[in-house]
């Protein structure tokens, strides 16, 4: 009986747990008001979601795939793909790059893809100082699976979820929005230091799913990053790459502190996310990298009060560097200090 009891009140408490974050969803993309980019433990690893002003950190292709899996004992995970090329170009002071970004939450009910292309131009400052400047644009599409949801209408307080029980929520006119998206880039960078800020979603795209009559949205939030960091080389083959990134998007502000170490093919890093007001998660990771191939894994263990039932965060990124391949050589020596997003 007592089993019985705790297979009953599990289910409901899953039940309300998704009725719950369904109606966030409903409430965050219907007013536009708290929505938030994801942002990748392994920035380093996938730069150009940071800001478009890192496009062309290499003169050969590079090629950054990533796999974000966020809180998967919540009952509502969030799996986010990210797929980006970028490449300088030394005669006309160029950096190009691609970016595809495929955010799934709640097990298929929101699905949100974004599709990039960008251009930064470097100016010399003075000797070894540089100024990049980045522009992206592209399109965003958000898709919303109507016939997943479940509302707190539909739960009994005995039986939890029924799923004969029909919800009085209005359906949207649109379940798909398919809007053009815009971003800027700004950055300093010198051989020891880079420092740099970007402006996501400048345009404000409406991809709510309220009915016509009904919306008031503003728009995407603005998603402001900026972030800072350096390179310490302690030998040829050894390095420090301290960093710190913060993000603010709806009034949702995080600051992510970051110390990656290499030596030889090996790296590692140990973090901090803190939301402000709120502790959020200590962050750890490791890679290798072997010719042109590193691969890396990173770890949240969240230390809010979540932590006994998100199951922390998943990250794998995989880099191919044609720049350190054995039919390339770089026609120049790299004065900067971009070597951990190398």
């Amino acid at each position: 009986m007592m089993n019985e009891q705790n297979i009953v009140c599990g289910f409901k408490i899953k039940c309300l747990r998704k009725a719950v974050f369904i109606s966030l969803v409903l409430l965050f993309n219907t007013v536009n008001a708290f929505a938030q980019d994801p942002v990748f433990t392994q920035f380093f690893n996938d730069p150009l979601q940071v800001s478009p002003a890192f496009a062309g950190t290499t003169f050969a292709p590079k090629i950054h795939l990533n796999s974000r899996l966020q809180w998967p004992s919540a009952g509502f995970a969030y799996n986010t793909l990210s797929l980006s090329y970028d490449q300088f170009f030394h005669k006309r002071k160029l950096g190009l790059g691609a970016f595809i970004q495929q955010d799934n939450a709640g097990a298929g009910i929101l699905n949100t893809l974004m599709v990039q292309g960008m251009v930064a131009y470097r100016l010399e400052i003075t000797n070894g100082h540089y100024l990049k400047m980045g522009l992206s644009f592209g399109m965003i599409q958000r898709r919303l699976n109507w016939e997943k949801l479940i509302f707190s209408d539909q739960i009994d307080a005995v039986k939890g979820y029924l799923e004969e029980l029909g919800s009085l929520e209005t359906k949207p006119e649109a379940l798909t929005v398919f809007k053009p998206d815009l971003s800027i880039g700004l950055m300093y960078y010198s051989e020891h230091l880079y420092l740099g800020y970007s402006l996501h979603h400048a345009n404000g795209p409406d991809v709510s799913f309220a009915n016509t009559q009904e919306a008031f949205s503003n728009g995407l939030p603005v998603r402001h990053h900026l972030i800072v960091g350096g390179q310490i080389w302690v030998n040829h083959h050894t390095y420090l790459s301290p960093a710190v990134l913060f993000s603010s998007q709806a009034k949702i502000n995080q600051v992510n502190f970051q110390l990656l170490g290499n030596i030889g093919t090996v790296y590692a890093g140990i973090g901090y996310r803190y939301w402000v007001g709120h502790p959020d998660a200590v962050l750890t990771g490791i890679g290798v990298q072997y010719g042109m191939f590193k691969i890396g894994y990173s770890y949240d263990l969240t230390v809010s009060g979540l932590n006994d039932s998100t199951g922390g965060s998943h990250e794998v990124s995989f880099v191919i560097n044609f720049d350190k391949s054995e039919f390339f050589r770089p026609p120049f020596r790299y004065s900067d200090c971009f070597e951990a997003f190398r």
